[in-house]
């Protein structure tokens, strides 16, 4: 309070301490002068007070404070000064006496009010409308606490049980007095005949009952209680794949749009359901998602943030914030739970801090565990389904393994690999190999595994077990219930089959259509010049009966002995010897032997080459990938080294070893590791080594570890710790548990959006008062106006006053009391007017959302807003009276006595050289103020133009009036010629090149820049016409042939405007003023309507239809239609779909990160011509065609949206926040995983209106999947000339609709858009044609009031021969000269103005220049037209005075 009563102190302290110094020779007592001094004081203090106990805001408390004191100040002088109540009740007999001239007065006056209260009216009309839509959202909420996945979008699941302690802790604390927990996602709505709601919330919470909807969600499907929906949903499986599920609910009940009905909004539809079935449906029993807390009454929501952690932070334990502790005798384990398992950086941070404490004599190691997808040395190593190979089997593409539940294929040996695995752990039963592609029976079925991993499986059988690899119809020949396995083999189109059972081995054949039983025993079959059937220990038969010597027999018609192996087709031939590290189950030859071993298999080219599985079976951890180990230990290796396994012995230790890390992999990541081997595993003498030979495969150097995890730096998988105090442990980590390590999030989402409603109704209200300032100039201009005319009609009632006493303090007195007792009533009166200004333009609001198919604005104000509009109004009216009253008060009585002009003293005014020395402080302040301003700041412009303008107003009047005086030269009209010449330089001055400004440092000048120069421009324009062009008028006319037919009333008529130049100045400047502010908004809309045009082609290329969704609700549509199950929707309609996926990424540019949208495109999207591109890298091609197709070729190119290339030019940065021109190198970064990144090149920009429609980073689609889990959110859907948008995009919408996808024809969407944006511009531009209205009324007083004042020498006029027309056009001509000239000066400069604009904003970018001559010619003709209605009663009160009346009257 302290501070507040200092502030009202200082701000009323000039008025109430002027007022006491003046009048101290007029009171009796010290103590009046004291209560003058602290009257005013304590008055505007005590209405602070009550405005601060309101809870006001902080401009309506201190504009009423001000005023308070103005007006107590006033009123506290006639108290105690008996010359001032005199003056005092003059001022109440002049407003009692003369209503009309009040009246003139409060109109004038009350503009500023009535604008101001009606922006901010408008404001609290949003204001009110959003906060409404706010409070039906949340209700009692205030606080959502949950965990989000920022890359997914879905919220993660919490303990239920977890939460509940939550709660119960907030309500003990006395923080919360109400809160519940449940699972909020989002929903399809669909019912059985296709109608659906692509998108719904879902809520279901703690004490709810049964399945309802809200009245919205009826209303649009048109169901009600008892009908049956379709919901389905979307969530994340344990293998993070993204699944759907459904389930068909019977509606129990439908909600109105009240209270629970309306947690989606008041216009959105939603579901309502028990917790317990929305549990049971996603299977998350015991799990919820969200938790809402009220906040006990008269607590802020974000205030008690700290509060709540704080509390939260005493529940969670380390097991809740998902740390998990393993013992093992005296070591233990910490590892973490939650995502990819990993301890944080903070966490290891906060653990060597404190290990001198927790480990005591203990020991700790680090360990980062590092899951592989590939090891390359020469051929890729991890190639295999598993350890255990029961058969290999070669093409000419590569090679076939085969173990008891999967089966990989290598290309070409060495190359990649890709496998299927039979599911739910179910074995292989047979194999056969087909041309390109491998045929498996399995427990499951029978399907056929392609060698091109981009094929799709063939399921030939699913869901029953199938024994025999073959695609024959013919049924099995009868077989014993227990068999052990059957081979399957074809040969010149007869069937063969070797079966082994229990009892038996036997070899069939089919032939005869029936089956036969041969001779031949075993359990393999091989053709090779003949059928031959084999086991492992009695050797091949053929069919003619050949047996093969007694050696152990493997697959393929080999042999083995004596480490070699053999082929046998009736003779035995020798083929390679092998390597003892074979295990002699699995061979085969083509030249290079491939064998299993007991860790794999090995391809012995000369050069032993080994293979091993993706995945291990590691006992009870289950199907691990194969892993290397980083720690911070004796374990460690030197960077860049790796210390090998047995089962990477048989790498070359003198070549390098290429390693792909399993994370990076599947973030898209390809690009390899390189590491140099330093030696095996087993060179180390460490405890416990052994067994973890059967787990990893090698030890790396952390450093190298973080790289091949894409790790964080810091972050590790397991703190091993021996011999440590596990207590100790315990608490600690209990005590670092908690909100931060949990990732709560802990969001006051009622007062943040409270807040965002606030801030953008600022925003409007903001808007509205930038263009209603210029009306509010335009009312100031007419208060001066109206001021100057009750002046010279007043001067003989003044002089008189003068002549009885009154002093010029008095004087000037007695016109603020006057001003005080109209601005008062104007202030309430303009707020009054206020509303209703508002009003209007909240209907108009309301009109223009409504064509948009949304709710308007629904109109509110608050006392606030109007005590602002009121005592903003009163301030500022009482600033231009008291600016006024020095004027008016300096009166020559004599002068005014006898009616005489005032003449103007000799010698140079005081108060000129004043103006002067503020103008010329001002500019060299400006001048000074450059330098503040960062070199790239283009608010530098602005401040050099006002530099500038102000050493021009404040030099050329040395020159052309001060000079003269001094030097005695006799110079007629040196006023108006000073005037005239202050307008020519500031006109001269904007012509100027802005190359001559030495700010100019390659910034082009911002909105800010040309404000200041129209306005000097239009003040240039109105100084010129008032000096010069009554005189050169007159002069044209006095030289031409209108001399004689219109001489005589022109001179007249520009006579008067030419003797009184400050009048006239004011009046035009109210026109221009109004004009060119109107021209120059109606300027933008034309030439933003023009530069639009091309928006639709720019959003949508050569799409017509667009399908989205939200990352919650991902399109599952193929690039395929013929897909899509359409039923409405012929299919071939459609010629091109292009599929475009979403992503949310940080992007790095080494100096700012921000997150951004990261969109991937399909081969469709590219193919179809994309979306256009306004620059790009020549060198990815010469047409925006073959850009694009380079984004499939050059993964690491992105092309971004224009707002990381438009400039702000009021912060000389893009609009995106981060400048990213073509050629740029930026970082790409998971926004869940930091270590999961990519460097790529910006190598083009989108068109300009990307950063509406198309906003995001885009690249190839597959890199948006793969590395940053992209989903897809758009398809954009093409059709042929003789197809119907609209008929298409309807019938699309009936088919997938169910599915969660919504449909929009781009073009009208668009449109619609851009629709509303010129309706909301057209708003403002008849917001700021009440300047107009003003001007109008202005110059209707001035003519009404200038017929009155003039009745005399119109008479004179009449008695020398003029006619009534003569009079008549006389004063239309007077009048169309002010106003006329007004208006085409303010029309010239705004056409000015726009064209600057224009060459420095839009030319640039390809628009052609759009000047709004409509609104230039409407403007002028309707405003002179409206003009001359407006004075056509008293032009026409002017004709009908007659000589003898106007002769014969006193005034």
């Amino acid at each position: 309070m302290l501070f507040e009563t200092l502030a009202v102190i200082v701000l009323i302290t000039p008025i109430s301490a002027t007022s006491a110094w003046v009048l101290r020779n007029d009171v009796q007592k010290l103590w009046q002068t004291l209560i003058l001094y602290i009257g005013p004081i304590i008055d505007a203090w005590f209405v602070w007070l009550l405005l601060d106990w309101l809870e006001m805001g902080f401009f309506s408390t201190w504009g009423c404070t001000i005023s308070a004191g103005i007006i107590s100040s006033m009123l506290l002088q006639p108290i105690f000064s008996p010359r001032r109540l005199a003056v005092f009740r003059l001022s109440w007999q002049q407003v009692r006496r003369r209503p009309r001239q009040a009246a003139l007065m409060m109109a004038g006056l009350l503009v500023a009010s009535s604008i101001i209260t009606s922006s901010l009216v408008v404001g609290d009309s949003l204001d009110a409308t959003l906060s409404k839509e706010v409070e039906a959202m949340y209700g009692d909420t205030d606080l959502l606490i949950f965990q989000k996945d920022r890359r997914t979008g879905f919220s993660f699941d919490m303990d239920s049980n977890l939460t509940s302690a939550f709660g119960q802790e907030l309500m003990e604390a006395g923080i919360a007095d109400e809160w519940s927990h449940g699972i909020d996602t989002t929903a399809t709505l669909s019912r059985s005949d296709g109608l659906a709601l692509p998108s719904a919330a879902w809520y279901a919470y703690d004490g709810w009952q049964g399945v309802a909807i809200n009245q919205v969600a009826a209303d649009e499907l048109k169901v009600s209680k008892g009908d049956v929906l379709e919901i389905s949903w979307f969530s994340y499986s344990d293998d993070a794949e993204l699944i759907r599920s459904s389930e068909n609910l019977t509606i129990s009940s439908v909600i109105s749009m009240d209270g629970r009905g309306s947690m989606s909004g008041t216009k959105s539809p939603a579901l309502f359901t028990s917790l317990e079935l929305s549990q049971q449906l996603q299977s998350k029993q015991w799990k919820v998602n969200m938790m809402r807390v009220s906040i006990v009454d008269g607590e802020s929501a974000s205030e008690s943030k700290d509060e709540i952690k704080a509390a939260l932070d005493e529940v969670i334990d380390y097991e809740s914030a998902g740390f998990e502790i393993n013992t093992d005798q005296d070591s233990l384990s910490i590892s973490n739970s939650n995502g990819l398992g990993r301890l944080d950086a903070s966490f290891m941070e906060s653990w060597n801090e404190n290990k001198s404490a927790l480990l005591g004599q203990g020991t700790s190691m680090e360990v980062l565990q590092i899951p592989l997808i590939q090891i390359e040395q020469g051929a890729k190593v991890l190639s295999l389904p598993d350890d255990r190979i029961e058969e290999v089997l070669i093409t000419e593409e590569g090679d076939w393994y085969v173990s008891g539940g999967a089966v990989s294929f290598q290309k070409e040996r060495s190359g990649s690999s890709h496998g299927w695995e039979v599911p739910n752990g179910g074995l292989i039963r047979d194999v056969t190999l087909l041309e390109d592609s491998l045929l498996v029976a399995h427990s499951d079925g029978l399907v056929e595994v392609p060698d091109d991993r981009d094929e799709e499986l063939i399921h030939h059988i699913k869901g029953s077990e199938v024994m025999v690899a073959a695609l024959f119809e013919q049924e099995l020949p009868e077989l014993p219930s227990t068999i052990f396995s059957m081979d399957y083999l074809q040969v010149s189109g007869e069937d063969w089959l070797a079966v082994s059972h229990i009892t038996g081995k036997e070899v069939f054949h089919y032939s005869n259509s029936e089956w036969t039983e041969t001779a031949l025993i075993g359990e393999w079959l091989h053709y090779d010049g003949e059928v031959m059937a084999g086991s492992p220990t009695t050797g091949w038969t053929t069919i003619s009966g050949t047996q093969s010597p007694n050696w152990p027999a493997v697959r393929g018609g080999l042999l083995v002995d004596n480490n070699s192996i053999y082929s046998y087709n009736g003779d035995v031939n020798y083929l390679s010897d092998f390597d003892s590290v074979c295990d002699e189950r699995v061979f085969s030859y083509d030249g290079e032997v491939i064998c299993s071993t007991a860790f794999g298999a090995v391809v012995d080219s000369g050069e032993l080459s080994p293979r091993l599985p993706v995945t291990v079976d590691i006992g009870g951890f289950g199907v691990m990938p194969q892993l290397l180990l980083a720690t911070d230990g004796p374990l460690s290796p030197a960077e860049g080294d790796i210390l090998i396994s047995s089962r990477l012995s048989l790498l070359n230790s003198s070549e390098n070893v290429l390693f792909n890390g399993l994370v990076p992999w599947a973030y898209g990541d390809i690009s390899p590791t390189t590491l140099e081997i330093e030696g095996d595993m087993s060179s180390i003498d460490a405890p416990g080594l052994d067994e973890l030979e059967s787990i990893i495969i090698g030890l790396v150097n952390l450093s190298d570890g973080e790289v091949l995890a894409a790790s964080a730096e810091g972050e590790r998988s397991i703190l091993v710790v021996n011999g440590g105090n596990q207590s100790e442990i315990e608490v600690w980590l209990d005590s670092i548990s908690g909100v931060e390590s949990m990732n709560l999030k802990i969001v006051a989402a009622k007062e943040k959006a409270l807040e965002t409603a606030e801030e953008g109704a600022g925003a409007l209200s903001a808007m509205f008062l930038v263009f209603g300032a210029f009306t509010i100039g335009a009312g100031i201009l007419l208060v001066l106006t109206i001021v100057m005319m009750l002046a010279e009609s007043r001067r003989t009632d003044e002089a008189i006053m003068r002549a009885i006493g009154l002093k010029r303090s008095d004087m000037r007195s007695l016109a603020l009391m006057e001003g005080m007792m109209t601005s008062a009533a104007a202030s309430v009166l303009g707020g009054i007017f206020g509303l209703f200004l508002a009003w209007l333009v909240s209907l108009a609001f309301s009109s223009v959302f409504a064509s948009a198919g949304a709710d308007g604005i629904a109109y509110s104000f608050s006392i606030e807003s109007m005590l602002i509009g009121m005592s903003t109004g009163f301030i500022i009216a009482m600033i231009t009276l008291w600016g006024t009253a020095f004027w008016t008060s300096k009166l020559n009585i004599v002068q005014a006595l006898r009616g005489l002009s005032p003449m103007r003293k000799r010698g140079i005014p005081w108060w000129l050289i004043l103006l002067l020395i503020v103008f010329i402080g001002t500019g060299m302040l400006a001048g000074l103020s450059i330098f503040t301003f960062d070199s790239s700041s283009s608010l530098r412009f602005a401040l050099w133009h006002v530099m500038a303008s102000c050493m021009i107003i404040g030099f050329v009047p040395l020159f052309t009036f001060i000079l003269p005086h001094i030097r005695g030269w006799s110079i007629r009209n040196s006023g108006r010629n000073t005037m005239a010449a202050i307008g020519t330089g500031l006109a001269l001055w904007a012509l100027s090149p802005d190359s001559w400004a030495p700010v100019d440092s390659g910034v082009k000048p911002d909105e800010v820049t040309f404000a200041v120069m129209g306005i000097i421009q239009v003040f240039a324009g109105v100084l010129i016409l008032t000096g010069v062009a009554p005189r050169v008028a007159s002069w044209v006319i006095s030289k031409s042939f209108l001399a004689k037919r219109i001489g005589p009333v022109a001179k007249v008529s520009l006579a008067h405007p030419a003797a009184a130049p400050l009048r006239t100045a004011v009046i035009m400047g109210m026109f221009s003023l109004t004009v060119f502010s109107v021209i120059v908004l109606a300027g933008y809309s034309v030439q933003f309507e023009e530069h639009s045009s091309g928006y639709v082609e720019d959003a949508s290329g050569e799409f017509e239809i667009l399908l989205s969704s939200s990352r919650q609700v991902p399109l599952e549509l193929s690039s395929d239609p013929m897909e899509w199950n359409l039923e409405e929707t012929d299919a071939g309609d459609i010629d091109a779909v292009g599929i475009v996926n979403r992503a949310v990424v940080w992007v790095d540019d080494d100096e700012d990160r921000i997150g951004y949208v990261l969109r991937g495109v399909d081969s469709g999207f590219i193919e179809h011509g994309a979306i256009p591109l306004e620059d790009w890298d020549r060198a990815l091609g010469d047409t925006q065609k073959e850009a694009w197709e380079s984004l499939k070729i050059n993964q690491n190119v992105v092309f971004v949206d224009s707002s990381f290339a438009l400039v702000d030019p009021n912060t000389g940065e893009s609009i995106a926040g981060m400048n990213l021109p073509i050629g740029k190198s930026i970082s790409l970064i998971d926004i869940s995983n930091p270590g999961n990144s990519r460097e790529v090149v910006v190598g083009g920009i989108l068109s300009q209106s990307s950063q509406l429609f198309s906003q995001g980073i885009w690249m190839d689609g597959e890199i948006v999947d793969e590395q940053y889990g992209g989903v897809v959110t758009r398809i954009y859907v093409s059709h042929g000339p003789d197809v119907s948008s609209a008929e298409l995009e309807k019938s699309l919408s009936s088919d997938l609709a169910p599915s969660g996808v919504y449909t929009s024809i781009i073009e009208d969407e668009i449109l619609l858009i851009l629709g509303l944006i010129f309706a909301i511009l057209t708003i403002f531009q008849a917001y700021l044609a009440l300047g107009l209205v003003v001007g109008i009324a202005g110059i209707g007083v001035v003519t009404y009031r200038s017929v009155s004042e003039r009745s005399g020498q119109i008479g004179m006029l009449r008695a020398l021969g003029f006619r009534k027309r003569m009079v008549m056009n006389g004063m239309i001509l007077e009048v169309s000269w002010t106003s006329l000239l007004g208006m085409i000066n303010g029309a010239v400069v705004a056409i000015a103005f726009h064209y600057a604009l224009y060459q420095t904003f839009w030319e640039e970018q390809g628009a052609k220049l759009i000047l709004p001559w409509f609104e230039v010619i409407s403007m002028v003709l309707g405003g002179w037209i409206l003009v001359l209605l407006a004075t056509w009663i008293p032009v026409s009160r002017a004709t009908k005075v007659t000589p003898s009346q106007a002769l014969s009257s006193i005034d």
